[in-house]
């Protein structure tokens, strides 16, 4: 019986430390996060800039159940759970036969952390990753294919810069692992062998980007990126959406970057046009400018409703968006992915 308190009482300690190392991190997180100028941006070190909301995102307590709802900026409470959603879109795919790839970009701020203006604790990142770790754990145990990408961009990180320093998205190098990490998972896909492929040729070429964030701090400032550009050997053009391909990317901006020219810097160069390359077909797409937890999924639906065979082309749906919108103001509500 004295050994059980014993036990008991080291158990408790142990926790104690745990909550306190967690409790530490995200009081540094929000300290980095007030630091942001007028506009919501963070100078870091050698040029680096940050999004003020990804720091606010990663100084929460959770990302799901009860934990998420204090720091999450969801317009209402019920909305502020990311789990029931995810788990009910899955769920709606699995009984039309598609499967779920849910993927979120791993934080700049997490990944690069030794680049915020002031040095961060290992114990903190640390405490922060597990707080993604306990959310895919749940999300696996109900089922859901979680593409965890932090230990790949933690394992990259020393060879390729994998995000843009002046911008919110990812590099050519970063979203070239996310597509490497996607096609390795749907080729292993029974139905993956008797799709028709086609050829395409990649180019490696320098651009130089006028970054989202140096946009926001109203800074000239630009930077030189590699990417690499796909086009179809049988046009010489870049890919466009294939609305019968079995594989749909749906998400946020990181669908888009690259990939739609404008203010999201080129075409042809994204992680969509990466994958069909990867796949050796184009792919579908969805993808949204702000949110891609509920309004890309609002998209999904319109879609369907749109064009009634639309999902029955469909078998794998990659979900990728960035992960601050596990916090983020879209909110997580169910939506249909299909009219009943």
């Amino acid at each position: 019986m004295k050994f059980f308190y014993v036990l008991q009482a080291i158990l408790l300690c142990v926790l104690g430390a745990v909550n306190a190392t967690a409790e530490a991190a995200q009081q540094q997180m929000l300290a980095i996060a007030a630091s942001a100028d007028a506009n919501g941006v963070i100078k870091g070190k050698d040029g680096w800039l940050f999004l003020q909301d990804e720091l606010e995102h990663l100084g929460v307590s959770g990302f799901f159940g009860e934990t998420v709802i204090a720091g999450s900026k969801a317009s209402k409470p019920e909305f502020a759970d990311p789990l029931p959603a995810i788990v009910d879109f899955n769920r709606q795919l699995h009984d039309r036969n598609i499967d779920l790839v849910f993927a979120v970009i791993p934080p700049k701020a997490l990944i690069y952390s030794d680049k915020l203006p002031v040095d961060i604790d290992p114990d903190t990142v640390v405490a922060v990753e597990k707080l993604y770790t306990d959310l895919y754990k749940e999300l696996d145990k109900q089922g859901v294919h979680v593409l965890d990408l932090i230990p790949v961009f933690r394992n990259a990180k020393a060879k390729e810069v994998l995000y843009c320093k002046t911008d919110t998205h990812y590099s050519g190098n970063g979203l070239r692992l996310v597509a490497d990490e996607l096609s390795n998972i749907i080729k292993e896909s029974k139905w993956y062998a008797g799709v028709a492929k086609g050829k395409f040729t990649t180019t490696g070429r320098e651009l130089a980007i006028h970054g989202d964030l140096a946009a926001m701090e109203k800074s000239d400032v630009r930077e030189e990126i590699l990417l690499s550009y796909v086009v179809e050997d049988t046009t010489g053009k870049a890919i466009t959406p294939d609305p019968e391909s079995p594989v749909l990317l749906l998400g946020d901006s990181h669908t888009l970057v690259f990939s739609v020219g404008g203010d999201l810097h080129s075409n042809g160069a994204g992680l969509f046009d990466q994958l069909s390359a990867d796949l050796e077909f184009p792919i579908d797409r969805i993808g949204v400018r702000g949110s891609g937890a509920t309004p890309s999924r609002i998209k999904l639906y319109q879609r369907s409703r749109k064009d009634t065979r639309f999902l029955e082309h469909k078998k794998v749906i990659v979900w990728c968006l960035s992960a601050r919108e596990l916090t983020g103001t879209g909110g997580w509500r169910k939506i249909p992915v299909a009219k009943k």
